[in-house]
This record gives C-alpha cells, structure tokens and sequence, in this order.
C-alpha cells in the first residue's frame, strides 16, 4: 500500500511541473506527442514477445522528457515443455532526450527501466494449466533505446536490455524460476 502511496505522489509532483505555458510554438508542436501508442516485437534469452503499449509523456522541457509506457505483452517461452506461453502486464519509464518530429528524420535516445507482471499457460506431463491459475511471473530491467521520428506521427522504435525473469514457485522448471536475460527490441510508435 505505501507504494502504491509513493507512486501516486510521485506521479502527481510530475503532472504538475509540466509547462504550462501554451503560446509557446514548441509546447504546441509537443501537444501532439503527449499520447502515443506502440506495437513492438521483443525477443531474448527467455521468450519471443509481442508489446502493445500505451505512452503517455509525463514531465517534458527544452532537453529531457519522462515517458510512461503501459504495455499488455504475449509471450512464446522457449522450453522443453510443450506449449509455454506467457500474458502479462508491464510498466516502463523511459526519460532521455525530448522526442519531436523537427521537420526531418531525427532521433531521440532514451534509457528506461521496466517492471512485469504476468501469468502462464503450459501443459506439463499431460497435464494444462490455464493463464489465471499459479505460478506467475515477474521481470525487472532496463536499457537504452531510440526513437527515429520519420514523421510527425510516426516513429521506429529500437531498444537493447536486460533483466531479470522470475517465477516464485520451487518446483517449476529450472530454466525459468530465475533467470537473467539480454533482449532487443523493434517496432513501430503512432503519437496520436
């Protein structure tokens, strides 16, 4: 509960220090980037993924910008056991530099760092296993990326990272209980 506190203050001290200033020819040309959504295609160590994510710029200035990306991600495990597969919901925050289209190609470099959470489906030894039942999944991790603004609502995105996999439950197979992982990733971001 006093998380959830932190992350609401955190999000709220945020909201307020955005410039609030709307003459500004470069906060109106921001306006259009503040919502963005993502299609991206991720793959490591672990599994091949794909991310629907949701952008939302939370604090930006002439130089650096803070970013919330809300993703719903599917996953492909890769296993011995047949049929493993992954639902989850993830959190990024990503702050670099401010990311609007200029009026030409040009690119806006990023670090972030993320946080997932999600269920499983598998069958093992004949017996299925729904994605609403234990075990579950958590991951933890960070990286560099970059948007490439090819226009001024489209953007290719490209991310490098790592983390950590982890599934709390002893018994589960050795490879996934807990697990580091180097993943990159590729896609396509609309600002709306």
């Amino acid at each position: 509960m006093k998380q959830k506190t932190f992350l609401t203050i955190l999000l709220l001290v945020c909201i307020s220090l955005l410039p609030a200033d709307e003459g500004n020819t470069k906060d109106n040309q921001r306006k259009s980037d503040f919502l963005s959504l993502a299609l991206v295609s991720s793959t490591d160590s672990i599994k091949t993924s794909v991310n629907l994510e949701l952008g939302l710029t939370i604090f930006s200035n002439e130089r650096f910008q803070l970013r919330s990306l809300t993703a719903i991600t599917g996953a492909k495990v890769y296993d011995d056991e047949p049929n493993l597969y992954q639902l989850g919901l993830m959190e990024k925050l990503s702050f670099g530099q401010v990311d609007a289209y200029t009026g030409g190609i040009s690119a806006a470099r990023y670090g972030f760092c993320f946080a997932s959470f999600g269920f499983m489906s598998f069958d093992r030894n004949g017996a299925s296993k729904f994605l609403f039942s234990p075990p579950y999944y958590w991951e933890v991790g960070g990286g560099a990326g970059v948007n490439i603004r090819m226009s001024q609502l489209v953007a290719l995105v490209a991310e490098v990272g790592g983390g950590l996999h982890l599934v709390p439950e002893d018994e589960f197979m050795k490879k996934l209980r807990k697990a580091g992982f180097g993943r990159m990733s590729l896609g396509f971001r609309y600002f709306l």
